[in-house]
């Protein structure tokens, strides 16, 4: 495998080995290794010394189920420190046809030369971006298909990406063309339009698919692998409703954002649950369906495509985290409200999170009453128009919380907190304030562990095993949601591998990869300054007492610095021959 090098200062491209010892080195460990080792980290993120990366983990291109994710890494506008995002769709086993481990695009395009990039077997070639200036993902994808042929997977920036604001996320296209999974997280869409770039294109067919070192026992092994994903009872929740269905066990746990994080549980949550969205998109047929996968081969197909009641698609997909960040927490009960806020930031390419948050604190502010579901939505089109508060969205959350002097801003690290509230999931709480990703729950989620949410003790310990193993599946380029599946038997996975590679894995394996990736992630923001390896959260969560059990997040920290120490004292990744 190798990684393709673009320096756009030059408008130039080459290749370079990866290095037999870096065979594991993929996802979002190869990304934090080639930013901690070539970036500085006190450079401006939309500058010209910050890199964008593209990388897909070391199962891609095998046909394996959800393993095909692509992680974006860069040093992010919106928290000033390291940040990976990842993304389902198609780029990644893209990636992985072509013989490609990552991309890295250095530098910047000239002045004036906004490009599309087109990946192939051959190389690159940079196309004149001018006709696509401008437009949302949704159109972009449609005319970049016509001008070059629908067997390329897409990954592309909308109006928000170009003008750099912090809170633009990239698009990658699913399995039928829509730019629809978002890497959204940290503000990386806004580096790569600093970087002159719309859009990259890869093609999907190429003449360097990966080939196991071991045919009999790789199929052996992942046969098994998915034999146990397709059985999970886990699987088949996720399948008929979708990550949907955590609403309600969040809103049991008074963990479900409510109204700006003033409350723990909304009255409306059913309206909002996996059993109401299956409901409305099989009542309603047409294009919609209740299950789908984002990625060609998926077993788990957790994805969705919402109809309105026409039959005509509005989005794909409807997730939990935008239920929770862009329904509950503006006091909306409406899916169809929400589905056109989701459809609205997809085009623009905003990450919904960030701008659920944002439009909470604006809320908050009194510029919009929380539960005005036409309201919210004109404010969103604003962004498109670039007004002032269209800008003061496309900022991000601690931004507009800072121009509207609000007190309530759920941040960490400068990014927006995700649909959990930290009172009433502690441990998830224990991961905004200690990942070196900031208020990222797919840095180490806990919602669905076996244990007492609501009690302090134990969940520091908690969050740093679900931060090292998400950590790890980053690393691997896999999908989160198998970690319900096949969680207990990681011995799965080494079976993969070996197979793949000639290694001799053992299970226990991936906790210590888990660990390198955050010790590097660790090096690269103690040298960005800023606070940014400082533990804690906004003190109004320590402070309001939420919900009839008068939550409060209540986590010694003591307990989280000395996770946070734990995970320091690794050794970083390093990728050889870098520079």
């Amino acid at each position: 495998m190798r990684i393709l090098r673009v320096d756009l200062d030059r408008r130039s491209w080459r290749h370079q080995d990866l290095a037999a010892a870096d065979v594991l080195l993929g996802g979002r460990g190869l990304t934090a290794a080639i930013l901690n080792q070539e970036v500085p980290a006190d450079c401006d993120p939309l500058g010209p010394r910050n890199h964008l990366i593209l990388a897909c983990g070391p199962l891609a291109g095998l046909n394996i189920s959800s393993a095909g994710r692509l992680s974006v890494g860069a040093k992010s506008p919106l928290t000033g420190g390291i940040k990976e995002a990842n993304a389902g769709g198609t780029a990644g086993d893209a990636l992985a046809v072509l013989g490609l481990r990552a991309v890295v695009f250095e530098g910047r395009l000239p002045e004036g030369q906004p490009s599309v990039l087109v990946i192939n077997g051959d190389g690159v070639r940079f196309a004149d971006a001018s006709p696509y200036l401008g437009l949302g993902n949704l159109d972009l994808a449609r005319k970049l298909f016509a001008d070059f042929g629908k067997d390329h997977s897409l990954v592309t920036i909308g109006q928000v990406g170009e003008r750099g604001s912090k809170a633009a996320a990239i698009a990658v296209t699913d399995a039928e063309g829509r730019p629809s999974r978002m890497a959204a997280r940290g503000g990386l869409g806004a580096v790569m339009g600093a970087k002159g770039l719309k859009a990259i294109l890869i093609a999907r067919k190429g003449r360097a698919k990966p080939v196991p070192a071991d045919r009999a026992a790789f199929q052996e092994a992942r046969r098994k692998f998915h034999q146990t994903v397709a059985g999970s009872e886990r699987t088949e929740v996720l399948a008929k409703y979708g990550t949907a269905s955590t609403v309600m066990l969040t809103n049991r746990l008074g963990g479900l954002p409510t109204r700006n994080f003033s409350a723990g549980s909304f009255e409306g949550a059913e309206a909002l649950s996996g059993e109401r969205l299956h409901e409305v998109i099989t009542a309603r047929g047409g294009q919609g369906t209740p299950t789908h996968a984002c990625m060609e081969g998926c077993v788990i197909r957790c994805s969705n495509c919402f109809a309105g009641t026409d039959g005509r698609e509005v989005v794909s997909p409807i997730e939990y985290e935008t239920l929770g960040m862009m329904g509950s927490n503006l006091g909306l009960d409406s899916l169809d409200t929400v589905a056109e806020l989701n459809r609205l930031c997809n085009d623009y390419g905003l990450d919904t999170i960030e701008t659920g948050v944002a439009l909470g604190v604006m809320a908050e502010a009194g510029l919009v009453a929380f539960g005005d579901g036409a309201g919210f939505i004109a404010l969103v089109k604003e962004v498109a128009a670039d007004t002032e508060r269209g800008r003061l969205i496309a900022g991000g959350a601690a931004a507009a919380g800072r121009a509207l002097g609000v007190r309530r801003v759920p941040v960490a690290k400068g990014q927006g907190l995700s649909a959990y509230d930290p009172r009433g999931v502690k441990g998830t709480g224990v991961t905004y304030a200690t990942s070196p990703m900031g208020g990222d729950h797919t840095a180490g989620l806990t919602v669905f562990a076996a244990a007492d949410h609501h009690q302090a003790a134990g969940q520091a310990a908690l969050s740093k095993a679900m931060q090292a193993g998400r950590a790890a599946y980053d690393a691997l380029g896999l999908c989160t949601f198998l970690q319900s599946s096949i969680g207990g038997q990681p011995g799965l996975i080494a079976d993969l591998l070996n197979a793949a590679y000639g290694l001799a894995l053992k299970p226990d394996f991936l906790n210590a990869m888990g660990g390198r990736v955050i010790a590097t992630e660790l090096d690269f923001n103690d040298r960005a300054g800023r606070g940014l390896t400082e533990v804690g959260l906004p003190d109004f969560f320590s402070q309001e007492r939420l919900g009839p059990d008068g939550l409060t997040f209540d986590v010694p920290q003591e307990e989280m610095e000395r996770i946070v120490a734990d995970f320091r004292a690794a050794e970083p990744l390093k990728v050889e021959g870098s520079k």
